[in-house]
């Protein structure tokens, strides 16, 4: 069991139907909205500082929920999506958040995390993705190497996302099955996972700054990628 904050994580998690919720918590100017979602399901109305405390943050916006552990995907499943996203070494809940939400949002995209050195789905996560974590299909995988590799066996062309890369990504071809490799902002996409790409490729910069956030870079990769492409 764990716990989910935020009025839309705990909205689009009802919405998704794929966790148990064993309670849902809110505060009393938001319980008549969240008892027609919650239907049978248990709502009880709590003090703000009391859902400060179960949700250990102060961003919960007046809803938490006790909830069954995060349904990850196995990564099998992954292997029927057009496209796939794998975080090598990205840390930052925020960042993970914000990637998953405009990887579902834009590509209807499968999510490969690694189980070492990468933010996990964690409530934290799932509140930066304003919820969307709860609809899209992630694995978490011991070896995104090997993960790399098994979706090359499958036909998904493994494209990298790295400043230093060497193909503008307007001039990335369009492929039928994609996998796009996002890298830690402070490492980038680490050499192991760099040989598995077919195509390392950069997002042009015109101004003297030439670093963007790796959830920003995200975007528009997959909206010139994907999104602009099945346009």
């Amino acid at each position: 069991m764990e716990v989910i904050y935020g009025k839309n994580p705990v909205m689009e998690a009802l919405a998704a139907g794929r966790r148990t919720f064993y309670e849902i918590m809110t505060a009393r100017q938001n319980y008549d909205e969240i008892a027609r979602a919650a239907g049978k399901i248990r709502v009880i109305t709590l003090s703000r500082k009391e859902l400060d405390h179960i949700a250990r943050s102060t961003y919960h916006q007046g809803v938490v929920a006790r909830v069954s552990s995060y349904p990850y995907t196995p990564i099998k499943d992954l292997m029927q999506k057009k496209v796939v996203v794998l975080l090598d070494s990205i840390e930052d809940p925020q960042n993970t958040g914000a990637i998953i939400r405009s990887a579902y949002a834009l590509a209807d995209a499968g999510i490969i995390i690694p189980e070492d050195r990468a933010a996990h789905v964690t409530p934290a996560v799932i509140k930066a993705s304003a919820g969307a974590a709860e609809h899209a299909s992630i694995a978490r995988v011991k070896n995104l190497r090997a993960a790399a590799k098994e979706l090359k066996k499958e036909g998904f062309w493994v494209v990298g996302l790295d400043a230093q890369g060497t193909v503008p990504i307007s001039e990335v071809p369009s492929y039928d099955r994609l996998a796009v490799v996002l890298g830690g902002e402070d490492v980038g996409i680490r050499s192991g996972m760099e040989k598995e790409a077919d195509i390392v490729a950069r997002i042009p910069m015109k101004g003297s700054f030439n670093s963007l956030n790796v959830s920003q870079s995200a975007s528009i990769a997959l909206y010139e990628l994907v999104a602009r492409k099945n346009a």
